[in-house]
């Protein structure tokens, strides 16, 4: 263990013992001989000096000094840079974390969280079948870490036998040619599971960034007629495109009143390595991209008509580069979840006249839906047309409300049991409603005089009463 006066300050020589009788004047760099002041043999060494055994030489003795005052600075920084070496860690990717399942102003009308299977009433896992034998057109997928993982595997048949492109896809809706008609294999039945008009949707995903793969959240017209065609790409990322930019496309195909408009979007992240959200919000004249809950791009265009979902990943279709053979499989698109929402009107803003609404009870929440016979119930949710009510002003300011079904007309405050039900067409004081703001909602009070609110009770039945305002009066209108 060394003694006080041997530990060496860092980066400099050493304060020898002062017994000496020569030392430099670091002023001058001369070596000078010491001269006791009281004629004693101890000299403790001056300020800016340093003593140098012997006498030594001058040039012999600065030489040293520098020497080894440099190499304490080399010191010194050696060790400042293992300790920023051992601190510093390589940056790690960023996944931004999922969006709560509520959203202000808005009301959850669909939704998959993907935690360890597919809804089987919101998807069909074939892709546009009738262009293809159903075996190649069928995804191949799974679960991991409660997400969605849509794969391109080895083995997998491509989805035509006279070309290489491969496809994994889910998506709301199917009928004979939709999309495309340049392809033909067989007829499939009109399936449309989840076909909204209007609102904001969002998944939660990362993509792949291979050359001759693409990635793509979509969504495509219903098709009820040829021109209801229109395509918007929400989210479709290219790997020849690199790793931070991905298409946001408007296609018209057919639509006579839309045009084509094609946009890159860069972001400053990898999609391919972090999770991130995409949306659109969907609104009757603009289409409006979000990313990671920021408004990005907005199309001043809008699909006039309800629209099949889609997300899918495909290889080798025809724009996207050339498969490297090496990569290794399968190739992923990860999703953790999609997510469907309805503007809540509540009692923020007036109904619109003509709109088509799906009607909820505040207290039950269940939805107004037309049976046979003439009767009206509240039950859950579905994707059938007896639970869409068409809205029309009249011209004393009342409102009708006009059942979806062929057949089935306006909500109508029968005599028998207070019932309400609906009717064969009439407009009259029974069938009219005045419709009345409230908290959270409306309020439809019948235009008769005898007869005021329609509410739900816990059984489902709909009905009619004489004044009463609580909350099974309260009625939720979501607009389609």
């Amino acid at each position: 263990m060394l003694t006080r006066q041997e530990r060496r300050p860092l980066g400099g020589p050493a304060l020898l013992a002062p017994a000496r009788r020569h030392r430099v004047d670091l002023s001058t760099r001369r070596v000078v001989p010491i001269t006791p002041m009281d004629g004693s043999a101890t000299v403790r060494a001056l300020p800016n000096t340093t003593e140098v055994p012997g006498g030594a030489t001058m040039n012999n003795a600065w030489q040293k000094i520098q020497r080894l005052t440099r190499l304490g600075a080399v010191c010194v920084l050696l060790a400042t840079t293992l300790v920023a070496i051992q601190t510093t860690q390589p940056a790690q990717a960023a996944d931004v974390p999922p969006n709560p399942l509520d959203k202000p102003g808005w009301i959850l009308d669909r939704n998959d969280e993907f935690n360890g299977s597919l809804d089987n009433n919101l998807w069909i896992t074939n892709y546009l079948e009738s262009r293809t034998p159903e075996s190649r057109s069928r995804a191949r997928y799974g679960f991991r870490n409660n997400a969605l993982v849509l794969r391109i595997d080895g083995d997998q048949p491509t989805y035509y036998s006279n070309n290489p492109m491969k496809v994994s896809s889910i998506q709301t809706g199917q009928r004979t040619d939709l999309h495309k008609n340049d392809r033909y294999d067989h007829s499939i039945p009109t399936i449309m599971k989840y076909t909204p008009q209007h609102g904001y949707f969002e998944i939660r995903a990362k993509s792949n960034g291979r050359s001759g793969i693409h990635t793509a959240f979509w969504m495509i017209g219903k098709q009820d007629t040829w021109e209801q065609r229109g395509e918007l790409d929400i989210m479709e990322h290219a790997g020849i495109h690199g790793r931070s930019r991905f298409n946001y496309n408007l296609f018209r195909w057919s639509d006579p009143n839309l045009s084509d408009s094609t946009q890159s979007v860069s972001v400053g992240f990898d999609m391919t390595t972090e999770m991130h959200i995409y949306a659109v919000e969907w609104t009757p004249t603009q289409l409006k991209l979000y990313v990671d809950n920021v408004l990005t791009r907005t199309i001043n265009q809008s699909l006039k008509y309800p629209a099949v979902f889609l997300l899918g990943i495909y290889e080798s279709a025809g724009w996207t580069g050339s498969v490297d053979p090496n990569d290794a499989r399968p190739k992923e698109f990860v999703v953790d979840y999609f997510r469907a929402y309805k503007k809540d009107s509540g009692g923020d803003g007036d109904l619109v006249n003509g709109a088509t609404y799906k009607i909820k009870n505040a207290a039950t929440g269940r939805y107004l839906d037309s049976e046979t016979n003439g009767v009206v119930i509240a039950t859950d949710p579905h994707q059938w047309n007896d639970q869409d009510w068409i809205a029309t002003q009249q011209s004393n300011g009342t409102w009708t409300f006009l059942n979806a079904v062929t057949g089935r007309y306006y909500l109508d405050s029968d005599a028998t049991n207070n019932r309400v039900i609906w009717n064969n067409g009439e407009i009259l004081g029974d069938s009219r409603w005045r419709v009345e703001p409230a908290s959270g909602g409306f309020r439809l009070n019948n235009d008769r005089s005898d007869r005021s609110y329609m509410y739900a009770t816990s059984a489902g039945e709909v009905k009619w009463n004489t004044g009463s305002t609580d909350g099974s009066t309260v009625w939720i209108f979501e607009r389609k």
